[in-house]
C-alpha cells in the first residue's frame, strides 16, 4: 500500500535553478516597480511646467509632495498586511490598477487642492508595489539567487525615476505636464494586464 509523501514546497523552490518562469516573474515585478519609480518621482518632473500654467509659488506645492509620500507609507503598511491575507498577487495587480487611475486623474485636476488630494490616495496605491513585489520575488527565486534578484528588483524603482526625467523632457514641450500623468497612469494598465495573465500566485 502506498504511502502519502509530504513536500516541501519551499525546500523545492530553494533547490532549484534559475529558470525562464523565474525570469518572467522577475521581469513582471521589475516593470511593476519601474514604473512605481516613476510615478512617484512624476510631480517633480510636472513641477516646473505645473508652477508656470497655474502661476503660483513653488512652495505651493510641498504639502502635495509631502501628502504624495505619507500615501506611499499609509499604503506600503496597510496593503502588505491585506497581501498576507488574500495573496501578492491579487494585491499587486489592484495595486498597480488603483494607482494607474489615480495617476491618470491626477492630470486631470485643476487646483492645488484637487492635485493634493489625488496624489494622496495614488501614493497609497504606490506603496503596495514595492514591498509585495519584493515579497513575491522572495518566495519564487531560489536561494541562491535570491538576495541578488531582490536587489536587481529594488534597483528597478531607481531606473523608473531616472527614465522618468528623459521621458517628461520629452513630453512636457510637446504635450504639456499633464502628459505626465496620462502616461505614468497608462503604461501601469498595460502591466497589470501583462500580471492578469502571466504573474502566478
Amino acid at each position: 500500500m502506498a504511502t502519502a509523501r509530504n513536500i516541501n514546497i519551499s525546500e523545492i523552490i530553494d533547490n532549484s535553478k534559475m529558470s525562464v518562469f523565474h525570469f518572467g516573474i522577475a521581469i513582471l515585478c521589475g516593470l511593476c516597480v519601474m514604473i512605481d519609480g516613476f510615478d512617484v518621482q512624476a510631480l517633480g518632473y510636472a513641477a516646473p511646467a505645473l508652477i508656470k500654467d497655474w502661476r503660483i509659488a513653488g512652495s505651493a506645492l510641498g504639502p502635495v509632495f509631502s501628502a504624495a509620500l505619507f500615501g506611499v507609507l499609509i499604503g506600503s503598511l496597510l496593503f502588505s498586511i491585506v497581501a498576507d491575507k488574500i495573496g501578492r498577487r491579487p494585491m499587486l495587480i489592484a495595486a498597480t490598477l488603483f494607482f494607474s487611475v489615480m495617476t491618470f486623474l491626477a492630470g486631470r485636476v485643476n487646483s492645488i487642492n484637487e492635485l493634493l488630494f489625488v496624489r494622496f490616495i495614488a501614493g497609497m496605491g504606490l506603496g503596495g508595489i514595492m514591498p509585495n513585489a519584493l515579497a513575491l520575488i522572495g518566495e519564487y527565486t531560489p536561494a541562491k539567487s535570491r538576495a541578488s534578484m531582490t536587489v536587481m528588483i529594488a534597483n528597478a524603482f531607481n531606473v523608473g525615476a531616472a527614465l522618468g526625467g528623459f521621458v517628461a523632457a520629452w513630453l512636457i514641450p510637446a504635450f504639456g505636464w499633464r502628459s505626465v500623468f496620462y502616461f505614468g497612469g497608462s503604461i501601469p494598465l498595460v502591466i497589470a494586464v501583462l500580471m492578469i495573465v502571466f504573474l502566478p500566485e
